[in-house]
């Protein structure tokens, strides 16, 4: 079963390569059965040995630099092991000026035909199709304008296949003046259009990088490695029970588990050990301590393998979470150490667990987790606050007006996230 990813905007398309290349990476490492399960789950076919692999991707931009600079592979990060297709790209000129707006009501309409022409062919080149996988963010105008339409074209065209979606949160500081509202009216096109929504901070990635990965100056590609980090664990392919279909992407699978609840569509990923490309060979964490480490980790609401807590100002509760083990010994391993995990003790259902002796990122051990949690609590609160002040000023509201969005749809959008706040604080 085949994935195809969708990358929209600046963030998505440098999201979406580094996690493709950190795919590639794992398949080059791995035995040959599962290698050959990500390159059939996220590539095409290749029809000779000394040609690369093609991504099952459609990369989606409203300026043509970050695709462009994609199909070129300009430092040389992938080494011709796979590429992009140009027949599977849509840039205009311009940009969408920051704003959801603009990238919604404008560029949507005038882009569908082509976005929905290049999706479609690469999920017509799937021998099965199990979903899609859009990567954005949610602070600018065509990750998050632009990228809400794709989800609603996405769902109204697929309506049978699963779509999740990689969405980046901004800063707190702020990185775009109106983020506040483009976050706001994100949140509702993934709560119509998507099956899960996996919430990655900036903000928080910036602490990983800075806390426990020691760098002091971290780069935008830090951040978006440290976020395919946490994810890739969960995108590997896993064996589909006793399903004749073979190795699926275990993220896709695990959606139905995760966000069973409509009202609960937001997921957490976390990944341990955190440690530098350099420290990884000394690494010699043993499954009961890494164990202990998530279970802390997600019970501070934090994302950073570290003491420090993640805002929340009471004990984490949670909906659902799935738990990947990679590594030695990864199959019978005893889980006791992770039925701490908030999911195990509140919800109805345990955690869906994965296991494989593959070693990622030539770690001995390591776990990967997805929940569904109350960590997405500080982000909403700050947007909410922030977008409500601008709104009770009427800040930058003709903007927005200017596109065809009215004062009442940002106080509906705002409403809808003050209420997917009150279900999570009710958990």
């Amino acid at each position: 079963m085949s994935v195809v990813t969708v990358q929209l905007g600046q963030c998505g398309n440098q999201l979406g390569e580094e996690l493709l290349n950190s795919l590639d990476a794992e398949a080059a490492r791995a035995r040959s059965t599962m290698a050959a399960a990500v390159r059939r789950v996220y590539f095409a076919e290749r029809r000779a040995s000394d040609v690369p692999w093609r991504a099952r991707s459609v990369l989606v931009d409203t300026e043509p630099r970050v695709v462009q600079r994609c199909m070129e592979d300009e430092d040389g990060s992938r080494g011709g092991s796979w590429c992009y297709s140009k027949a599977s790209t849509v840039w205009k000129q311009g940009g969408a000026a920051n704003n959801w707006s603009h990238g919604f009501c404008i560029h949507g309409p005038a882009m569908a035909e082509e976005v929905l022409d290049r999706v479609r062919r690469e999920a017509e080149g799937c021998d099965r199709l199990e979903g899609f996988l859009a990567l954005h963010s949610v602070a600018g105008g065509t990750g998050s304008g632009l990228g809400s339409f794709v989800l609603q074209l996405l769902r109204d065209s697929f309506p049978s296949s699963t779509l999740a979606s990689v969405s980046v949160w901004p800063f707190e500081s702020g990185e775009v003046s109106i983020q506040s509202y483009n976050a706001v009216l994100s949140l509702g096109a993934l709560y119509e259009h998507t099956d899960m929504a996996i919430v990655c901070e900036n903000q928080r990635y910036l602490d990983v990088c800075r806390l426990t990965l020691r760098e002091a100056n971290p780069s935008f590609k830090s951040l978006n490695k440290a976020i395919c980090e946490s994810l890739v664990r969960a995108l590997l392919p896993c064996r589909a029970g006793s399903s004749s279909s073979g190795m699926v992407c275990s993220l896709l699978r695990s959606s139905g588990h995760l966000c069973a609840h409509p009202l609960y569509r937001l997921v957490t990923p976390r990944a341990v050990p955190q440690v530098s490309l350099g420290a990884r060979a000394f690494a010699t964490d043993s499954w009961v301590g890494l164990q202990r480490r998530m279970v802390q980790m997600v019970d501070a609401g934090s994302i950073a393998d570290c003491v420090e807590g993640g805002g929340l100002r009471s004990p984490n509760r949670a909906v659902a979470a799935a738990a990947f083990l990679w590594g030695s010994g990864a199959c019978e391993v005893p889980l006791d150490g992770l039925r701490g995990l908030p999911a195990w003790r509140w919800s109805l259902e345990p955690p869906l667990v994965h296991a494989d002796t593959h070693q990622v990122g030539g770690l001995e051990r390591s776990i990967g987790l997805l929940s569904n949690c109350q960590t997405v609590l500080p982000p909403l609160a700050a947007a909410g606050e922030k977008a409500s002040a601008m709104l009770k000023a009427s800040a930058y509201v003709h903007q927005y007006e200017r596109c065809g969005v009215s004062r009442e749809e940002l106080s509906h959008a705002l409403l809808q996230l003050s209420q997917v706040k009150s279900d999570y604080e009710r958990l």
